[in-house]
């Protein structure tokens, strides 16, 4: 019973699984055959060994170094649009309707803590990027809530102080406000995209 009450506390942990679902996914699995199970491991082991952050926009990507996307010569490299997490850029990327560069930032800035003391975000890196990319248009495609609007706010008035003159943008409000960009639909995202400002 240990052992299951230790992978119900796992899986209890991902995001919008609470505890009476994680046991439900654990009783899915237990009820799978062996090959099942071993499969699932073995995968989990592999992305393990084989995914990694990229250096240049830190989305997960197979193998070491620099993803996909930042190695494509074709895409924009005027603009870099900020999401929260990978699966925005997905999101986007889906829209056919930028083609730009993208970063990571890795959560938002909380309107509690006190920034001196860390925000848990990429903002470092971010600044980095941008001192290397040297872009003409910083498109901030955040979550419509109130820490995304904080954390695109704080993030813009920095880079309005270090780089004058730069064009920053917010996405147009196509998506409703609380929602999530990993959960908007193709022509929501591309209304963003278009109505930017």
């Amino acid at each position: 019973m240990r052992a299951i009450h230790e992978l119900t506390n796992l899986i209890a942990e991902f995001p919008g699984v609470g505890p009476r679902q994680a046991r439900r996914i654990v009783q899915f699995l237990l009820g799978r055959d062996q090959s099942y199970r071993e499969e699932l491991a073995s995968s989990l082991s592999k992305i393990r060994k084989s995914v990694s952050q990229c250096r240049e926009c830190y989305r997960f990507a197979d193998g070491s170094g620099i993803c996909a996307l930042c190695t494509d010569r074709g895409r924009d490299d005027t603009a870099l649009m900020v999401v929260e997490k990978d699966v925005d850029v997905e999101g986007v990327e889906a829209s056919e309707a930028y083609a730009g560069r993208y970063f990571v930032l890795g959560g938002l800035i909380s309107m509690a803590r006190q920034r001196k003391n860390g925000n848990g975000t990429r903002t470092k890196e971010l600044m980095n990027r941008i001192g290397k990319l040297k872009p003409a248009e910083v498109v901030f495609a955040l979550s419509a809530t109130p820490e995304g609007d904080y954390t695109a706010g704080e993030l813009m008035r920095e880079l309005k102080a270090t780089h004058p003159g730069m064009k920053l943008t917010l996405l147009g409000r196509g998506l409703s406000i609380g929602a999530e960009i990993e959960y908007a639909d193709r022509e929501t995202l591309r209304n963003a995209l278009k109505n930017r400002g």
